[in-house]
Parts: structure tokens; C-alpha cells; sequence
């Protein structure tokens, strides 16, 4: 097999999951959701997990019927009644898509946080311009940072700044407070009528015909960070796999020297 073989090989192994949270509601997680879900889908196979009781991400596939691309809805009744376990879910998603994104409620905590993080890649956590949701953010950093999970096994942190008005002072207390928390600002989402108008229609601000230049370039952002990450992860998944066969290798030589 060659090395890009298996590259696709590694990648259709295991999707890549997307946890989109804050504990403060209200700062946009569905609508990253949503709209990361219809621009990824572009790209491969998409599914979204809408863990948030409000299930606004499902009223949303609910609109978009089988609009194409198709994204799929992988809540899973047995998952939530306990009938199912999280390792045998998270191995029939990789059946089916190579992107999982999951919406997260309001006040999201431990033990569920601990739950999500143990199959999460990516954490994208939308901050919105308000002295309020600045306060609100910077504690859910504080804690997951914090969180044993998080610490035993770290995922890849991003912002993405979202209803944003430049040259305003609340944009400037938000770029002060996000360059203090050493975590990547990935995106900056503009605040404008067309998330409204593309969630009403069950798709994506990337399928609107009036899709401005400027959100385009935020999109992009976001999604060259989310490719470059899964790049680094296809490179270790690679160097793992040849020192595996290395050690392999070299203890079959010492065992048969002896």
C-alpha cells in the first residue's frame, strides 16, 4: 500500500469530531454548527450530534430535508437511554461520515464534558462581543483547562469570534480578552442578516447566492485550521504506525537471536 493509500486509509478509520461549546448560551454554537456542517460537507461526509435540548441543529436538517450535500443527524436514542455504549457509536459514525460535529448545550459540564472530550479532535468555542459573554467564557476556559480529561488527553482549541462588528469597543475588549488566553482566534464571524436567512431555509450562509466576500474569507479561516489539523494528525497516525513496526521489528530479531 502506498503512503497515500494509506493516508485515506487512516482518515475514513476515524472521523474527525468537532465539539462546538461555551457554557454560556447564546453566543452562536449552533449557528457555527450549522454552517461549519454545510461548509465541511463540501468537502466529505457530514454528520451533526445535537446534544442541546432546544435541538435547534435538528429543527435545522429538519429544513434542509435531503438538500445536497446531504448531512446526516446521528443522534442515537440508545446512546442517550444507555443501551448503546460511546465507543460502538463513535465506531459506527466513522462508518459513515469523516466529520462529526457536535452541538452542545448551555452550562456544559463535567461529567458529560468529560464524556464528549474523550472522542473529541477539535474544540471550537464561539465568543460573542459582550462584557457578559467575555466573563462567561473565560470561567469555561478556565475549567477546561482545568478538567482531567482535558489534561489526560488534550484537543486542539479554537475561537471563533462571532456577530462581529469591527471598530467598535466591545471588538476591542474581545481581541484584548482572546489574545490573553493564548488559544488561536480561527475565525471571525461578521454580524449580518444572512445566518437568519440561510438557517430559515435549512442551509448554510456558503449556499446563500448572496454570500459576501468577506464571510467567505472567514470561512476559509476557519476551515484551512480545521484541514491542517487533520494533516498533523495523518502525519503522527503514520509515524506511530512505522515505530510500531520498527519495535515490532526489532524485538522479533532479538527473539530469534536468542
Amino acid at each position: 500500500m502506498t503512503e497515500k493509500a494509506a493516508v485515506r486509509v487512516l482518515k475514513r478509520a476515524k472521523a474527525t469530531h468537532i465539539m462546538i461549546a461555551n457554557a454560556k448560551g447564546g453566543v452562536g454554537k449552533t449557528t457555527l454548527t450549522t454552517n461549519l456542517a454545510s461548509q465541511l460537507s463540501r468537502i466529505a461526509p457530514v454528520g451533526v450530534m445535537d446534544l442541546d435540548p432546544q435541538a435547534s441543529s435538528s429543527f435545522w436538517l429538519q429544513l434542509r430535508g435531503k438538500r445536497d450535500p446531504q448531512i446526516l443527524s446521528l443522534n442515537s436514542k440508545e446512546f442517550d437511554r444507555g443501551q448503546v455504549t460511546r465507543s460502538w457509536l463513535a465506531h459506527q459514525v466513522s462508518q459513515r461520515v469523516n466529520y462529526v460535529i457536535c452541538d452542545t448545550p448551555a452550562g456544559l459540564q463535567s461529567p458529560k464534558l468529560d464524556q464528549l472530550l474523550k472522542d473529541t479532535d477539535i474544540l471550537l468555542i464561539p465568543v460573542a462581543p459582550s462584557q457578559i459573554d467575555i466573563h462567561a467564557t473565560a470561567g469555561f476556559v478556565k475549567s477546561l483547562l482545568l478538567n482531567p480529561q482535558y489534561r489526560a488527553r488534550p484537543v486542539r482549541l479554537g475561537v471563533v469570534m462571532n456577530r462581529v462588528k469591527r471598530n467598535t469597543l466591545s471588538f476591542q475588549k474581545l481581541e484584548k480578552f482572546l489574545s490573553s488566553l493564548n488559544i488561536p482566534v480561527v475565525g471571525l464571524l461578521r454580524d449580518t442578516q444572512s445566518y437568519l436567512r440561510a438557517v430559515e431555509e435549512g442551509m448554510g450562509i456558503n449556499e446563500l447566492r448572496s454570500f459576501a466576500e468577506e464571510d467567505r474569507k472567514g470561512w476559509s479561516q476557519i476551515i484551512q485550521w480545521i484541514r491542517h489539523i487533520e494533516k498533523s494528525r495523518e502525519v503522527e497516525a503514520l509515524e506511530r504506525k512505522h515505530a510500531l513496526k520498527t519495535i515490532e521489528a526489532g524485538t522479533t530479531q532479538l527473539l530469534d537471536t536468542h
